[in-house]
């Protein structure tokens, strides 16, 4: 698996309004272009009076996928400046959108930037993020007795612990990719050798963090 990566916890939005003009910003966690063009599609349906619905996405773990469109603007004045605020915000698998209600001045190619980059800036500023850590996933069947030990083991790391009872203890303990060659030691020696666990596939830990103000 690769490296963590930051997405957005849930919808956010802001807007601004410059000389008369209305920039409604959406930010939408997606993690496909198609869920990112339904979302888009929605963001249209409600606007559908509005003269632009321009927008930016970067989508993948490695923030390798990017798309935007200025959507009648003049070229470089919109879905440019809003996929460079993305870029700089660290974030993926996120979708923005800026609408803007025409208030009768034009702002110019400049004025323009600065609008939809500010619009999404602003619904930056305060989104709920949360970070994607790649972990690794244990199989482990041991007494009840030893039970304690997971536990204990699975506290250190800050690791997720599910059980099913039976004649055993089935668990399914998920720890960090970067703890489990220490993990497997701790387990080796909490159960003296024995072969208690098996590796059992990969996946990610999803943590809520701080929002940050984004750079600009």
């Amino acid at each position: 698996m690769g490296k963590p990566y930051v997405c957005l916890a849930e919808e956010a939005a802001s807007e601004l309004v410059i000389k008369k003009s209305r920039f409604l910003c959406r930010l939408v966690p997606v993690e496909t272009e198609q869920q990112a063009a339904a979302a888009l599609g929605e963001v249209r349906k409600e606007h559908y009076n509005a003269r632009h619905n321009c927008f930016a996405m970067i989508l993948g773990a490695n923030r390798n996928f990017e798309k935007s469109s200025d959507d009648g603007e003049p070229q470089g004045t919109a879905g440019v400046p809003m996929l460079e605020v993305l870029r700089k915000s660290g974030l993926t698998n996120i979708l923005a959108v800026v609408t803007r209600y025409f208030g009768g001045t034009l702002l110019g190619a400049g004025g323009l930037v600065r609008a939809y980059g500010g619009a999404v800036s602003e619904a930056l500023r305060t989104a709920k993020r949360e970070v994607h850590i790649p972990a690794v996933v244990l199989r482990l069947r041991i007494d009840y007795a030893d039970y304690g030990k997971l536990q204990s083991i699975a506290a250190e790391y800050g690791a997720k612990v599910e059980a099913d009872y039976g004649e055993k203890v089935e668990a399914r303990a998920v720890f960090r990719q970067a703890d489990y060659d220490a993990v497997a030691k701790r387990i080796t020696e909490a159960f003296l050798g024995a072969d208690v666990y098996e590796k059992d596939g990969e996946c990610y830990l999803t943590e809520q963090v701080v929002p940050q103000e984004p750079t600009e």
